[in-house]
């Protein structure tokens, strides 16, 4: 899986938003100011500490919405990103977990659809496995 924050760890434990910016836009992510400020006006995720710093919290709760919002709507991450929260995001360990549930789910996902084809083919099974590839890709990030 490209997981952009494999290499969290070599980055300051607290950010400004243009720093935030450089280190998004260095791993290919589209997270704007305007994205990052909506997402905490409407509770979506914490503030950033003191006003103006984000840390990697934050970033990780930022790459998850990120990816979840190709496929959810933000009441939905937001329900589901809600019980892992605290006080400066989603604790890097909650990330991982959550990541590897969704990749768990497109796992079981391709196997059902798998299965289902391999029974049955209407000629729709390069277009099925097509999308499930695309699914997988818009939330795995790859």
């Amino acid at each position: 899986m490209n997981d952009p924050l494999n290499d969290i760890r070599h980055y300051s434990p607290t950010m400004t938003i243009s720093q935030v910016m450089k280190f998004f836009e260095k791993k290919g992510i589209g997270i704007t100011r305007a994205m990052i400020q909506n997402y905490v006006r409407d509770g979506l995720m914490p503030s950033p500490l003191r006003k103006r710093l984000y840390t990697h919290n934050h970033l990780a709760a930022l790459v998850l919405i990120d990816r979840l919002k190709t496929v959810f709507d933000i009441p939905t991450i937001h329900a589901a990103m809600k019980p892992y929260m605290v006080e400066d995001g989603l604790p890097i360990e909650s990330y991982n977990h959550l990541m590897d549930k969704l990749g768990e789910i497109y796992t079981q996902f391709h196997d059902s659809v798998s299965s289902v084809l391999s029974q049955e083919d209407d000629g729709g099974t390069l277009l099925i496995m097509a999308q499930a590839t695309e699914l997988k890709a818009r939330i795995m990030g790859q």
